[in-house]
C-alpha cells in the first residue's frame, strides 16, 4: 500500500506484483516490505536497477526474542540476500545499525485523514492495528477506561471519532526490531489527524515527534498520561502541534521522487 500511495503520488502508474514483462517496461522498480519468490525473480531477471522498502519486513513474532546482535545479523543477511541497488528504511536508527547507505523516507499519515474536533472531555481511547499486539496491555487500558469513564474501541472508523489514540506493544511483540525499526505510521496518523498520542517510545516515533507526544512503559505511566490529557485545553494544543508537524503523503512524495530520480540518473 505504501508503494502504490507514493508511486500515484508522484504521478507513476503503479503495477502490484509486477511480472517479468511488467518489470521489463517499468521505468523504476521498487519493492516493499516482503517480496513474493515470483516477483523478486523477474525484477533479478530484468536486470534493472531496483529499490527496496524495507519497512516492517522483519519477521514477528520471532524477532521479539532476538539480541541486537541477532537483530543486526538478520538485517545485513536480509539485504545481502535480495541485493538491491538502494534501500529505503523507515527509521534512521536502522539505517545507522545496517552502517549508512539509502535514503530514510518516514511514512506518510493517510490521504485526506480527517481532523479531530478535540471534544470537552475523553469519552473514547482508541488503538488502531491488531489486538493481539496490546497483549499484557489489555488490564491496565480497561482499569484506565473504567477510572475514567471512557470506552476503548480498536479499529475505530476514523481518528477523529476517538479522544486519545494508543500506540502500545506487549512483550511477545517488543524487541529490538520493534523498538528501533518500526515504522512511524501509527504517529504519522495521529499527526495528521490532530488526535493525542500515548505510545512507547520506539525510534520510529521518537524520530518524527513534535514533542506533544505522551511516551509510556508502565500501566502507572498511562495513568499519568491520561490525567495530563484530561483538560480540553491541553489537548487542543497538541492538536495544534500535531497538525504541524503532519508527514502528508505530497510531503513524503517529494523524498521519494528525488530518492527515484538520483537513482535512474
Amino acid at each position: 500500500m505504501r508503494g502504490i500511495q507514493l508511486g500515484h503520488a508522484i504521478g507513476a502508474k503503479v503495477i502490484p506484483h509486477a511480472t517479468l514483462a511488467d518489470c521489463n517496461a517499468a521505468d523504476m522498480i521498487v519493492g516493499v516490505k516482503r517480496i513474493p519468490g515470483g516477483v523478486l525473480n523477474a525484477i533479478r531477471k530484468s536486470g534493472k536497477p531496483w529499490v527496496y522498502d524495507i519497512v516492517d519486513a522483519y519477521p514477528q513474532p520471532q524477532c521479539s526474542t532476538w539480541t541486537q546482535g541477532q537483530a543486526l545479523d538478520w538485517l545485513q543477511g536480509h539485504i545481502e540476500a535480495l541485493s538491491p541497488t538502494a534501500v529505503i528504511w523507515p527509521t534512521a536508527r536502522m539505517q545507522v545499525d545496517f552502517g549508512g547507505g539509502g535514503t530514510v523516507i518516514y511514512h506518510h499519515h493517510r490521504h485526506r485523514i480527517q481532523r479531530n474536533p478535540i471534544r470537552e472531555r475523553i469519552e473514547v481511547i482508541g488503538y488502531e492495528g491488531s489486538a493481539n499486539f496490546l497483549e499484557g496491555w489489555m488490564p491496565a487500558i480497561i482499569s484506565e477506561c473504567e477510572r475514567i469513564g471512557a470506552r476503548f474501541v480498536i479499529n475505530p472508523v476514523s481518528l477523529a471519532d476517538v479522544d486519545v489514540v494508543l500506540a502500545l506493544r506487549g512483550p511477545i511483540w517488543s524487541g529490538y526490531p520493534q523498538a528501533n525499526w518500526k515504522s512511524n505510521v501509527k504517529l504519522a496518523n495521529a499527526h495528521g489527524s490532530g488526535t493525542p498520542f500515548i505510545g512507547m517510545p520506539e525510534a520510529g516515533y521518537e524520530e518524527t515527534a513534535s514533542g506533544h507526544e505522551c511516551w509510556v512503559q508502565t500501566p502507572e505511566d498511562l495513568r499519568q498520561a491520561l490525567d495530563h490529557l484530561q483538560p480540553q485545553a491541553v489537548r487542543q494544543e497538541i492538536a495544534a502541534g500535531f497538525v504541524q508537524r503532519a508527514l502528508s503523503v505530497g510531503k513524503v512524495a517529494k523524498q521519494y521522487r528525488k530518492m527515484l530520480c538520483a537513482l535512474k540518473s
